[in-house]
């Protein structure tokens, strides 16, 4: 991890957790760091929290003291309009979101989202001034078959042409391996050293001095108990986080390990 880059810590509920869990999610996680919800707070870490759409406006009353950001786990490829069930970009912005994610494996594997729906919907990210949590990475099968590094990479060409328009403190990237989300299965730490390092240096090769202030981060069953390791590679700089996130004990633990 970089001394020059903020590190940042983003929880993905994912289709999890209720109004209750909500309100004790944020009184526990006031005990478990109280630093954060100081008037004065200056942390020296981005904390994220991505609930589903429906929770977004309990959350930002609830930490709207806090040095907390909020963001989306999604956002339409659309302005707005007839699109059924679609939330649009700016809609998470007038709810003072601050991130979105975009292109997470679920959405491009389970909902189809395609690399031409994923530029639009950094397209409409930058529009509304939301960071968006861009998420790339490969199957076991790309792995197994020795093309990982070229597939992940090949999902940022895809969205260059947004990319290139994103200021450098306006955009995250997420290396996830698919293999390792949900399953309990870890990357090694030099595989994950490995690809971040190579999504740093695509963003060297094509945006230039942007690559250095880039925050990237790890996505693939981060658990305090695994995380040290991953914090500690020169080119990761955090995590994306399922699972642990759903508790404040365990998201708490995650962030006094980049604090």
């Amino acid at each position: 991890m970089s001394a020059t880059r903020t590190p940042l810590l983003a929880a993905n509920w994912k289709c999890n957790q209720l109004w209750e869990d909500c309100e004790r999610f944020v009184e526990q996680l006031q005990a478990e760091l109280p630093d954060f919800f100081r008037a004065d707070a200056e942390p020296g870490l981005d904390l994220v929290v991505c609930p589903p759409f429906t929770y977004l406006p309990l959350l930002g009353t609830l930490l709207e003291n806090a040095a907390v950001y909020l963001g989306g786990q999604d956002i339409s490829r659309f302005d707005g309009g007839a699109y059924t069930g679609d939330v649009s970009a700016a809609m998470l912005s007038d709810l003072e979101c601050d991130y979105a994610i975009v292109g997470h494996s679920e959405r491009r594997g389970v909902f189809g989202d395609t690399d031409e729906i994923v530029a639009s919907k950094l397209k409409r990210a930058r529009e509304a001034e939301l960071v968006p949590i861009l998420c790339v990475g490969e199957s076991l099968e790309v792995r197994d078959g020795g093309h990982a590094e070229q597939f992940t990479l090949s999902q940022l060409d895809a969205v260059f042409e947004e990319l290139r328009r994103f200021p450098a403190d306006a955009l995250v990237i997420a290396y996830e391996p698919l293999w390792a989300i949900g399953t309990g299965r870890n990357a090694e730490p030099g595989d994950a050293q490995q690809m971040a390092a190579a999504i740093r240096g695509w963003l060297a090769d094509k945006l230039g001095a942007v690559a250095d202030q880039v925050p990237i981060l790890y996505g693939g069953s981060v658990k305090p108990d695994n995380a040290a390791t991953y914090f500690a590679l020169a080119d990761v700089d955090g995590a994306l986080v399922g699972g642990a996130s759903l508790k404040a004990a365990s998201f708490a633990a995650l962030a006094r390990l980049l604090v």
